[in-house]
């Protein structure tokens, strides 16, 4: 009705980048003295003895392959990692993020109460979690580029060479 303006029709293609979500071996989470109690179980049957001949090598080191398998899909735990995980998150991020909302959820309860404790406290361990977070990222991104080869090398150069976007 009685206007200038002519309708615009936007298509937005976002594309997000998702990583592996198959679950994989989760070796953090390893029992290592039931992995290593479990893999003595699995070589019992066989003993070492010398190897004088080459079917022999192959075939003690296809018992200790299939020793190693079994016990990998035995004892370590699988990961499914979120689609939008962080590769650089830790345990200790976690647990402290699970501090901060619980003493989040004490000072909302105390809101009634500015000079409480809880606030202070509350203060203090978001600043160490976002301390810690830059820290980790740090180190992470530190970690990338010493071990770093092929064609990350260009990816890391994109990295340097390219304006922050924020």
């Amino acid at each position: 009705p009685c206007t200038d303006h002519v309708p615009i029709l936007l298509t937005l293609d976002l594309n997000l980048q998702h990583t592996d979500s198959t679950p994989r071996c989760n070796w953090r989470e390893v029992d290592w003295e039931a992995f290593n109690n479990h893999m003595s179980k699995m070589l019992e049957p066989h003993p070492p003895t010398p190897i004088a001949t080459e079917d022999k090598f192959q075939q003690a080191a296809c018992q200790l392959t299939e020793a190693i398998m079994e016990t990998m899909v035995t004892i370590v735990p699988l990961s499914k990692p979120c689609p939008h995980s962080k590769c650089w998150w830790t345990k200790d991020l976690t647990n402290l993020c699970k501090q901060v909302s619980k003493a989040n959820c004490l000072a909302y309860q105390m809101q009634g109460l500015p000079d409480h404790k809880c606030h202070t406290n509350l203060k203090a361990l978001k600043n160490c979690y976002a301390e810690l977070i830059e820290l980790i990222k740090k180190q992470h991104w530190i970690e990338w580029l010493e071990n770093i080869e092929g064609n990350d090398l260009w990816t890391a150069n994109k990295y340097i060479s390219t304006e922050p976007m924020d």
